[in-house]
């Protein structure tokens, strides 16, 4: 990992005490991120879903980008799976486990929805040359800037149009100061949490025998998704659906633009397709997509179905890897 060496060599030698240390720390730091995000976000006149989509998201991506970049070197299988797997959890796992706790109900725009379903279309390229190319990164991290651009100024639009709501916190130097505080601490917590989290899990999968594409797409996938999860979570039992969602479509648009895009563009890396899981990956997307614009919300037992749907894509690829078959 991209964390010190000291920070994590414990992780690995107690892998049990890793993962749950780093589980208390995720729904901590989340509660951290989620409080101050927000608080900034109504100051500065902004939508919930406006910073779930960047602030919240680009936090809770913080461990995909890590994993990634540190993966990228050496064990590139582990690399594209964890940002597929990630994709997937956090629109099955995350957006069910969140609906199963309380229904969502919530209004979303296509920008946003537009703009997941073009980068996971992204996806393709690197698929049929099993390799990701600069210069397809190049594109993926360009459609990723234009995105953040076309919202920036959808929340300006809709600031001039919309006046000022009452319930917009006061701006105080004492009040910034201390949801910076929160907002910078529960990035750091997110990051180290899921650090410990992902290196002990990732021993246990090890050794159990599990191929790296298959510790990508779930172990480690699951454990780098645990922050959004946990942000998710929090923002539901508060009564903000803008904040769970918007941090879900905004974390896969970053995982593919940023996360992708950032490592493909600094070090170009070759993997063993696995077409499968990118149709997967696409399914999930599409499916989020029609429930979100037909529906207009999540409900609770659909919410159960996907988070069921998801147990059962993590026993199918667990049970059919070649690697702890053999």
């Amino acid at each position: 990992m991209l964390l010190a060496a000291d920070v994590t060599t414990w992780a690995t030698n107690y892998p049990i005490a890793a993962v749950l240390v780093g589980l208390v720390g995720l729904v901590s730091g989340a509660e951290l991120l989620v409080r101050g995000a927000v608080w900034m976000a109504l100051t500065l006149g902004m939508s919930r879903m406006a910073v779930g989509l960047t602030l919240v998201s680009i936090g809770t991506s913080l461990p995909e980008l890590l994993v990634t970049l540190t993966a990228a070197d050496d064990h590139a299988d582990l690399a594209m799976g964890n940002v597929m797997g990630s994709n997937i959890a956090n629109i099955l796992l995350i957006v069910g486990v969140t609906a199963t706790i309380r229904a969502i109900r919530l209004e979303t725009k296509w920008l946003e929805l537009g703009f997941m379903v073009a980068l996971t279309s992204l996806l393709c390229l690197p698929f049929f040359g099993a390799m990701l190319q600069r210069w397809q990164a190049a594109i993926m991290l360009t459609v990723l800037i234009v995105f953040v651009g076309q919202l920036l100024a959808r929340e300006r639009r809709e600031r001039i149009d919309k006046p000022e709501g009452s319930q917009r916190p006061t701006s105080t130097t004492r009040g910034w100061l201390i949801h910076a505080l929160l907002l910078s601490g529960g990035f750091v917590t997110l990051a180290y949490s899921a650090d410990w989290l992902v290196e002990g899990a990732a021993v246990v999968a090890e050794n159990c025998g599990m191929s790296p594409n298959v510790i990508g797409l779930t172990v480690i996938a699951v454990g780098t998704s645990m922050p959004e999860l946990a942000t998710s979570a929090v923002a539901a039992l508060r009564g903000q659906p803008e904040i769970c969602i918007g941090n879900v479509i905004g974390s896969n648009i970053f995982n593919i633009g940023a996360v992708l895009g950032g490592a493909g563009l600094l070090k170009p890396f070759a993997f063993d397709p696995q077409f499968a899981d990118l149709v997967i990956t696409a399914g999930a997307t599409l499916c989020l997509v029609l429930v979100l614009r037909v529906s207009k919300g999540v409900s609770r037992s659909l919410g159960a179905v996907m988070a069921l749907t998801y147990a059962g894509f993590l026993t199918f690829k667990v049970l059919t890897d070649p690697a702890a078959a053999s």
